[in-house]
């Protein structure tokens, strides 16, 4: 640990956290030690938690106090997660419309946040959280894992990510401060023109950044861009992604290019981050102290362990607007392996993807985008390659190919592409590929490399 690591661990921080009425850093200690506990201990605390926010959302919250008094449940009947699934599962669409019913009547310490987010659906949604939630416990989940990958509070990070949108000067100064005394360089993912890309280099270089954070797509990008300059690799000691899937041929770039091994960390804007990779295994680590999370079949029934299903998670801290039970539209499953690392937390083992990532056949299949291979394109000379179905007899790949790719050679790259995915999604389904010279960004900076229309075009494929 540096002399500025231990001043922003001891002094600035803990200002930061008065100045702004947060408890950052002791939620970030609690943090450190319970994910050594064994799997009983923090079920226990799991139990906890639960109950608590269950007899909070009795008492206060008019959507839960009317379910669970016209099904003849108690408070007291809730009593671990094993018994979640006496209550129903919260989409989003339920939030948009329910929003009012959903908010508690009263909220501990008084103090709300409201918070957006856009969505993988574009469907935009507000809801209301507290400080406690976003500002100290969700922040401290985020600090422990960038601590996976090596970093300490006060190395310089880079994060590289979407715009921010500040609703209060109040709250674009705290995070000034907050990025000040962490010693982040924040660059937003929209624009990644080689002009900017290099510019970034140069932040880089001259700041002597030591951590990357941010989205895979965009730090895949910066990685491309690096490997292309040829330069002397960068000093970067560790890497964490999130807010997409890191997909292999992305890992295997960024690996080569900085030197160590990403890190993916899954997450939402209305939870916070969920989980994440600690490096030692296969699977993420779910932060079991915060986040109570299910695996449900397409019956609304809890699967065991190794079973795919949907994504349901419970936040154990937000008493403004409680997400029991939330749908996130994702499918994973749960490990029954624990974790050579030592660390108690449970393992999602295997994210498959959100709804909008998987593809849909005409004879009813569900094919997750990751099943389509592309890291052998990179041999070929594809630079970026997007997927994405139109309609179920119609998938469209866009390719960004490498300069060195000759004319009379794009034929037979287009040709390997289209009868490889052909082969896999069917012959009902017409693959046409063309080559772009860019694949553009959304408002947010995420470049989808796998997306389908359907979720928003077929109302019975829809989660949200």
């Amino acid at each position: 640990m540096s002399a500025y690591n231990w001043v922003a661990l001891h002094v600035l921080g803990p200002a930061l956290d008065a100045a702004r009425g947060t408890s950052t850093l002791s939620s970030l200690r609690e943090l450190q030690e319970s994910q050594w506990w064994d799997a009983d201990r923090i079920a226990e605390l799991q139990a906890y938690r639960l109950q608590s926010l269950i007899h909070h959302a009795y008492e206060y919250v008019p959507f839960y106090r009317r379910y669970m008094r016209e099904a003849g449940l108690t408070a007291e009947r809730i009593q671990s997660p094993a018994d979640l699934h006496l209550l129903p599962v919260l989409t989003r669409a339920d939030v948009r419309s329910q929003s009012a019913e959903l908010s508690s009547d009263y909220v501990p310490g008084g103090h709300t946040v409201v918070a957006r987010t856009g969505g993988s659906t574009g469907e935009p949604l507000k809801f209301v959280s507290t400080p406690l939630d976003r500002f100290s416990r969700g922040f401290a989940r985020s600090l422990r894992a960038q601590e996976w990958a090596g970093y300490q509070l006060g190395d310089r990070l880079l994060v590289l990510a979407e715009p921010w949108e500040w609703r209060s000067s109040r709250r674009k100064l705290m995070s000034g401060l907050a990025h000040r005394m962490q010693r982040t360089r924040r660059w937003t993912a929209d624009d990644m023109s080689v002009e900017r890309l290099e510019a970034m280099v140069r932040q880089i270089e001259r700041s002597r950044i030591q951590f990357l954070s941010g989205f895979p797509s965009a730090l895949y990008l910066l990685a491309l861009h690096l490997r292309d300059r040829g330069t002397p690799p960068l000093d970067i000691r560790g890497i964490v992604t999130g807010g997409e899937p890191l997909y292999e041929h992305q890992r295997d770039v960024m690996s080569d290019t900085f030197g160590v091994v990403p890190l993916s960390k899954y997450s939402s804007n209305e939870i916070l981050d969920i989980a994440c990779q600690c490096g030692a295994g296969d699977g993420y680590h779910v932060a079991a102290e915060d986040v109570i999370m299910e695996i449900l079949d397409e019956s609304g029934n809890v699967l065991p362990r190794g079973q795919v299903g949907k994504v349901v998670v419970t936040n154990l801290h937000n008493y403004a607007m409680p997400f029991i039970r939330y749908e996130l539209g994702d499918t994973g499953a749960l490990s029954n392996r624990a974790c050579k690392c030592g660390r108690g937390l449970p393992l999602l083992s295997d994210i498959t993807g959100r709804q909008s990532d998987v593809l849909v056949t005409p004879d009813g299949r569900r094919v997750p985008g990751i099943a389509l291979p592309w890291s052998y394109l990179a041999d070929l000379g594809v630079r970026q390659i997007q997927i994405a179905q139109e309609r179920r007899d119609l998938v469209r790949v866009r390719v960004v190919l490498e300069a060195f790719v000759a004319p009379d050679s794009a034929g037979g790259i287009l040709t390997s592409i289209r009868s490889r995915y052909g082969a896999i999604l069917g012959e009902a389904v017409e693959v046409v590929v063309e080559v772009v010279d860019e694949i553009p960004a959304t408002s947010r900076g995420k470049r989808a490399v796998v997306s389908s229309s359907l979720v928003e075009n077929e109302p019975e494929e829809r989660t949200e």
